[in-house]
Order: C-alpha cells, then structure tokens, then sequence
C-alpha cells in the first residue's frame, strides 16, 4: 500500500487525464526569421591610363623654289619700265646711264626670276595622346584582379 501511496503523491494532471481515458496533445509554435546580410563576394574596378602612340599621317607637301637668271641684254631704251609678267617668270629690268658722246639710257641686262612649285606626298609619323579604361575583376576578398576582355 505504501507504493500506492506514492503514485498519489506524485499524480500530475498529466496522470489524472491518462486514467480517466483522455489524450493530451502538446501544442508546438515555431517562428522564422529572415535577415539579409551583405558579403562581398568579389569586386570590379575600372582604371584610365594614357599613352602615347606613334601614328603615321599623310602630308602633302609643297616645296617653293626660285631661278634666278641674268640675261645681259645692252640695248638703248627711250625710257625707264617697270618688271613685267611674262608667264611664271617675273622680269625684272635693270638700267644704267651710259656716257657717250650724248647721254643715252641703256637696257642693260634683264633678271629673270621664276617661281616654280613641288608637291611631294609624304607621311609624318606624330605621337598622339590616347586613354584607355581598363576592366578588372576579383573574386572573393584577396583573389587576383584579372582583366576583362570585352
């Protein structure tokens, strides 16, 4: 009798429910909870660099050049003149006094200068600024930047 006594002592509700043919169900109630946190997984960075490059550019060039040629020519002109066209060549007359028994002007001689003009192609080669951006990208936090092609 005294091991009854002890199931008396220690009945719970739990117990009583049991002998009096009622099921206990326990109720369970879960929670979730959603956070979002940042994490670098990689990084992309851009750089500029100039340069200089050597590029070839067409030129037309013009080359002036003069002949100069003195034609002596020693013939009395009633009067003085003044340098006259004749074509590409400019003519330009020189005199002189000569003395004889009567003063009379002289042509001397004719300076005969002509101007002709060269064109020559040819290419100059300049050095020329240029930028280019150039694309990086890592992977992870201490990965290799590798360049990206594109």
């Amino acid at each position: 009798m005294k091991a009854k006594d002890h199931d008396e002592d220690n009945e719970s509700p739990q117990a009583d429910c049991r002998r009096s043919g009622d099921v206990s169900i326990g109720a369970v109630q879960e929670r979730l909870s959603v956070e979002v946190e940042r994490t670098e997984t990689g990084a992309v960075r851009v750089r500029k660099v100039n340069y200089d490059e050597i590029q070839e550019i067409p030129v037309a060039l013009r080359t002036e050049s003069v002949e100069v040629q003195r034609v002596q020519i020693n013939r009395p002109v009633a009067k003085e003149y003044g340098p006259r066209q004749e074509g590409p060549t400019l003519v330009v007359p020189v005199f002189e006094y000569v003395p004889v028994t009567e003063l009379k002007l002289m042509l001397k001689e004719e300076v005969r200068i002509t101007k002709s003009t060269t064109k020559v192609d040819a290419v100059h080669r300049a050095s020329v600024q240029k930028q280019a951006l150039i694309v990086e990208r890592r992977d992870g936090l201490s990965g290799d930047w590798v360049e990206e092609n594109g």
